[in-house]
């Protein structure tokens, strides 16, 4: 499958971009670059040909320098995040955004395998809630196929359509594989309301792009969490204080949240909480080191119902140290796991090591490290209880998961 997708993405990079091709110059410092990857890899990665065979990678990576002469900027870069992608784990990276680009001017997520649009700028309001159908003619499906076995970040077929959804916007990214042209807009077809809808659409600034999110806004929002002193995570006090839910975003320090532990321990003791809410959905990861110095400040309680009273939420975007501690948690907090399969792979190449190449600057990462944490055959940590959000659910702000878990509580 590797090998077919490697040939499908060189036949596309093969279709003019409007993009130059590189200088003597350029080529030279490419070169350099390339060398400097390929030494990476070998050297600094756990295991670099888990997936990949070696024979393919030499031969990937000859075929790339062959080439230079004839490629521009984008192709090099969309070529060397294909064979990073090929690698087969989600720390093997080739961060393209590391470098200067763009990005279309909408944001997407899959609802019931439809690709919809969440938010746009103001010219495009009208495209929220639309279904994308094609770009240029190529259709979603065709796209995926093509795009997300280059991506970074995916350990399986969960964090591909999270990685997917985002990456879509990436204009550097379609145009290294010829789907757009340079300073051309693209066409976009979308489907409304049974109508079909067709825009010209041009890339934008990642200044203006990062302004996005998502046009519809969660009821969950409006929590009353409070700041604990550990930034990405904060507390907020359910029901009378009876749930103590924490939103656990992003990761603090090792050291941030050992010190600000009695002063948490204090809080909850005077708010004499007794089931507990740790939800994980949106985080990419960290340290899974922080998250058990988390649960090690939380264990000493006896107020918490230990036997049926800890909830661990997750989502497509779980990924990493997220998914590690959830089975971890699982496991030390005895917490069932409501939500949607985590897009970390729990028996996967993991911790990255990070490096720059020295004339791009470009940003990559391998993995080094692997962590077994379940000694059974899966792709994903699977919740307890599975909920997927609705369309309607979404639109209306609904956080169905978070509502799955008070009505457990409430029983």
């Amino acid at each position: 499958m590797k090998f077919v997708f490697k040939l499908l993405v060189i036949a596309l990079c093969s279709f003019g971009t409007n993009a130059d091709t590189l200088s003597i110059k350029q080529q030279q410092a490419w070169l350099e670059d390339i060398n400097f990857f390929e030494n990476q890899v070998r050297t600094k990665h756990i295991e670099p040909f888990h997936t990949l065979a070696e024979s393919d990678f030499a031969r990937l990576l000859k075929e790339l320098k062959q080439d230079l002469p004839l490629l521009s900027e984008p192709q090099v870069e969309a070529r060397l995040m294909a064979i990073a992608g090929a690698i087969g784990d989600g720390h093997t990276n080739y961060f393209m955004m590391s470098g200067p680009h763009q990005h279309f001017p909408l944001r997407y997520k899959f609802f019931d395998n439809k690709l919809r649009v969440i938010d746009t700028t103001k010219q495009y309001q009208h495209l929220i809630g639309a279904e994308l159908k094609t770009i240029n003619g190529l259709t979603v499906e065709a796209l995926f196929e093509l795009i997300t076995p280059m991506l970074p970040g995916v350990d399986n077929q969960f964090s591909a359509k999270a990685r997917f959804e985002f990456y879509l916007t990436l204009h550097k990214l379609l145009l290294g594989l010829g789907l757009v042209k340079e300073s051309a807009a693209a066409q976009f077809e979308f489907e409304l309301g049974g109508n079909t809808l067709n825009e010209q659409i041009a890339p934008i600034e990642m200044s203006e792009f990062a302004k996005l999110s998502s046009a519809f806004k969660s009821h969950s929002e409006k929590l009353n969490k409070q700041n604990i002193g550990m930034p990405g995570i904060s507390l907020g006090l359910l029901k009378d204080k009876k749930i103590a839910y924490f939103d656990f975003n992003a990761y603090s320090s090792f050291e941030q949240v050992i010190a600000e532990c009695k002063a948490l321990q204090k809080q909850l003791m005077a708010a004499k909480s007794k089931y507990l809410i740790i939800d994980f959905r949106g985080n990419g990861g960290g340290s899974f080191y922080t998250g058990l110095a988390f649960s090690s400040c939380l264990l000493p309680l006896d107020q918490f119902d230990w036997k049926r009273g800890v909830f661990i939420l997750t989502d497509e975007h779980t990924f990493s140290a997220a998914m590690s501690n959830t089975v971890q948690f699982k496991q030390i907090l005895n917490a069932r796991i409501f939500g949607m399969p985590t897009g970390g792979d729990p028996n996967q190449f993991s911790e990255s090591y990070r490096f720059i190449l020295p004339n791009s600057k470009r940003k990559l990462s391998v993995s080094k490290r692997y962590y077994p944490f379940l000694f059974e055959e899966t792709d994903a940590v699977y919740p307890d209880v599975l909920i997927e959000t609705s369309w309607l659910d979404y639109q209306q702000g609904d956080d169905s998961v978070l509502s799955a878990v008070l009505a457990e509580i409430e029983k």
